[in-house]
């Protein structure tokens, strides 16, 4: 049999790389929808929907036990398509075999029961929680965007102990990854037992350490390469070409409109059938460019897994210096027909794009809500706060309130009063005069002692002028909170100028059932299932659940969408070009600088950062 160079066998085995990507990914988006339906009827049983703000009640229930099945379904079918499966078939075209893409799928599922073992189910795991976590090694679609949530991460970067601690364990947790990292091909490959494939691996790791490094290097050197090419000629390249080509048209197409309701009726000019066409040219740029780099990031994903498999060849067995051919079955007629629809379709959607670009690219400004009362620039949960936010022209302000051991309730973020007053008592643990009596610090710099604040300090300021969404906080955070805070609010005339919110869901839900007059917010980081059956009038989610799907989806059900708490740049400019109903964020001034600055766009930077984002 001819023997061929490692980079001939990856240039051959692209088709069948593609071929089993694209199958793989239709199993997985069919198994994940009916996954959602099984989940949302479990869980919509009870008129809601599995966050991180009601996991206890849920869990706890029958529904707990049920949602076991689907779930576990999900992540064994997604770990045998996009882990087992992948590395049967790298293995498979490394021996100079095309496997059948129905074979390789049909193994890879077939090679779950071998991983029903201690070291098995630690493996997966690993793969599921750790590896996204760390960011090292192969990880799956199912929980690739895992993460810490931002208000954790925070408290850990403020924090030395804590992020001493959070960093052992990354490198704790490193170490065990590479030590494991042959687990998989182990028993895959070679039959081997989890256990067995466990001490192969370890093995071959410390035994070929610096060899195992230099190939990862050398395959995040080419990957990077690689991409980074694809980058300039698909994405950068375009770009700047449009930059060049199309600024002159689009100054003189600048602050003209364009929509659907006038394409279908007809009522348009010569002039705007010209911006059609302009922005037909940018839709097609970036409606084409983008699919084909993603096409490249999915062959990379696959030859750095192809390298991996390789290595694990070469030093679990005999290295070979070169490989066999693969067979010549490739129907490439097929496939350039198939990409030559694909390409039809995406300058279909590209039309469509231009036709619908005011509602796709210009989105109504999104209302910004202060961060514990006026973010940066004011004291934190003050008075103060209020004033700016109002000054600013802000939708609303956040607060968080607690109940004080006599019933009354005052202005604090934290478990104690440790942080602004040094006294590490709780304020459920204080009456309202103690409280009082304490000078607090001013979180931005100044030396003027300040008070505490009441909520109904706070509701004088703030009516008719913002929203007040008041968070119900802590372990005070009950019923009798709710009936108190409406009774409040009503004795202020101030209904129409609340919002009543809580990472509590059991208590929005009471407030919003008991209290449908008044508007309400459940605070969650972590979902599953159709969010929109939540009872509550807003849905406030961290950056990392905002998915456009998801704000669509709860859009549908007549329900707004808010994002907490949004500080950085690239997270304002994210969500103010997107669709949810508000942010909350301390940085007021920079989200105000940004909206100026995203105001002022052209279509083509409009387009570009659509993309970009």
């Amino acid at each position: 049999m001819r023997q061929v160079g490692f980079g001939r066998l990856l240039f051959d085995a692209i088709p069948e790389i593609w071929t089993y990507q694209a199958v793989a990914a239709i199993l997985l988006g069919i198994l994940l929808q009916l996954t959602s339906m099984g989940i949302n009827l479990t869980v919509g049983s009870a008129g809601t929907s599995l966050t991180s703000a009601n996991f206890k009640e849920v869990l706890l229930s029958w529904r707990g036990l049920v949602l076991l099945i689907p779930l576990a379904v999900v992540i064994v079918g997604t770990v045998a398509l996009e882990i087992f499966a992948k590395i049967i078939l790298c293995n498979s075209l490394l021996c100079g075999v095309c496997l059948r893409t129905r074979d390789v799928i049909k193994e890879g599922l077939a090679s779950i029961k071998r991983f029903l073992t201690p070291t098995g189910i630690f493996s997966i795991l690993y793969l599921l929680i750790a590896v996204p976590l760390g960011g090292i090694g192969f990880s799956v679609s199912l929980t690739n965007k895992l993460y810490v949530p931002h208000f954790v991460s925070e408290v850990i970067n403020s924090t030395p102990l804590y992020l001493v601690a959070y960093w052992a364990v990354l490198a704790i947790l490193t170490v065990i990854g590479a030590l494991h990292a042959f687990v998989f091909h182990g028993v895959l490959i070679d039959d081997l037992t989890p256990s067995e494939a466990r001490r192969q691996s370890t093995d071959i790791v410390r035994h070929h350490f610096w060899a195992l490094v230099r190939c990862i290097v050398g395959v995040f050197f080419i990957s990077f390469l690689v991409t980074s090419l694809s980058y300039f000629l698909l994405i950068y390249l375009p770009t700047f070409l449009s930059t060049m080509l199309f600024q002159e048209w689009g100054q003189i197409f600048m602050g003209m409109r364009f929509s659907m309701e006038e394409f279908f009726t007809g009522q348009f000019t010569d002039a705007q059938i010209e911006l059609l066409l302009y922005r037909f040219c940018l839709c097609a740029v970036f409606y084409l460019g983008r699919p084909l780099f993603s096409l490249v990031v999915v062959i990379m994903d696959s030859y750095m897994m192809l390298r991996i498999t390789r290595f694990y060849r070469d030093y679990a067995h005999e290295p070979a210096a070169s490989w066999p051919e693969l067979p010549k079955r490739h129907r490439y007629l097929g496939k350039v027909a198939l990409m030559a629809v694909m390409g039809v379709l995406l300058l279909a959607g590209a039309f469509g794009g231009a036709v619908a670009f005011e509602e796709l690219y210009y989105p109504d400004p999104v209302p910004i809500v202060a961060h514990r009362a006026g973010g940066t620039l004011a004291p934190e949960n003050s008075l103060q706060g209020l004033e700016v936010a109002i000054e600013h022209g802000c939708f609303g302000s956040e607060i968080d309130i607690q109940r004080t051991s006599d019933g009354r309730y005052v202005v604090n973020h934290d478990d104690t009063l440790a942080r602004l007053t040094g006294d590490r008592r709780a304020v459920q643990e204080m009456t309202f005069d103690e409280v009082r009596a304490l000078p607090i610090r001013d979180t931005t710099g100044g030396d003027k002692p300040l008070q505490i604040a009441t909520l109904e300090e706070m509701l004088d300021i703030i009516k008719g002028h913002e929203k007040l969404f008041i968070e119900l906080k802590g372990v005070t955070a009950d019923r009798q909170m709710v009936d108190d805070v409406v009774a409040l609010v009503r004795e202020k005339d101030c209904l129409e100028d609340v919002v009543l919110i809580s990472l509590n869901y059991d208590v929005i839900s009471y407030a919003e059932t008991t209290y449908p007059e008044f508007d309400t917010g459940v605070l969650f980081f972590a979902a599953l299932g159709d969010s929109s059956r939540l009872n509550a009038d807003y849905l406030l989610m961290e950056e990392e659940l905002t998915t456009d799907t998801r704000v669509s989806v709860i859009h549908f059900a007549k329900r707004k969408v808010g994002v907490w708490t949004v500080n950085t740049d690239e997270g304002i400019r994210k969500f103010l070009q997107s669709r949810v109903d508000l942010i909350i964020t301390d940085r007021i001034d920079l989200a105000e600088e940004i909206q100026v600055e995203l105001d002022g766009r052209s279509d083509l930077q409009r387009i570009l950062d659509a993309f970009d984002s």
